[in-house]
């Protein structure tokens, strides 16, 4: 199995033990006289059942993510993805920072006047700088978890 499809495999995993406990907590209480179509004991068996199978994949994704090298690079997968969530804190700063900005509201003329104090144009080119890194790593990590034995 390919890294990639090991991640697949972990998102589709992840949504059943959100489905699951969704259905568990919607039949913990039920009117009185009705029945459930499956026990909660079923439910709570698959749940367990589940995250144990989520659970031994993580681990053996997280070990892979820390022995492999992004592909035609020395850098381990493990630092090329905290290298993306540094890249994506960065671009989500800029932006909020940008939009923030740009929300100048004056409704009369004796409120007090607001002015930026930063000059979103020149921090829209850093975003975009950081969005082509982001997604240029993006492509590597992709394309390693493609190659990657689990």
């Amino acid at each position: 199995m390919k890294l990639a499809e090991a991640l697949l495999l972990r998102r589709d995993l992840e949504a059943k033990l959100k489905a699951l406990k969704q259905e568990i907590l919607a039949n913990a209480l039920i009117q009185e006289g009705d029945s459930l179509d499956i026990s909660m004991e079923e439910l709570i068996q698959d749940y367990q059942k589940t995250n144990e199978e989520f659970s031994q994949l993580v681990v053996k994704v997280n070990q892979r993510n820390s022995s492999a090298h992004l592909y035609d690079t020395d850098k381990l997968i493990v630092e090329a993805l905290e290298e993306r969530e540094s890249l994506r804190r960065q671009h989500g700063l800029y932006n909020e920072t940008i939009e923030t900005a740009n929300d100048i509201r004056r409704f009369g003329r004796n409120e007090i006047r607001m002015v930026r104090t930063v000059d979103t144009k020149e921090l829209t080119k850093k975003m975009n700088v950081v969005s082509k890194k982001l997604r240029e790593l993006d492509g590597q990590i992709q394309q390693t978890n493609w190659l990657v034995d689990l």
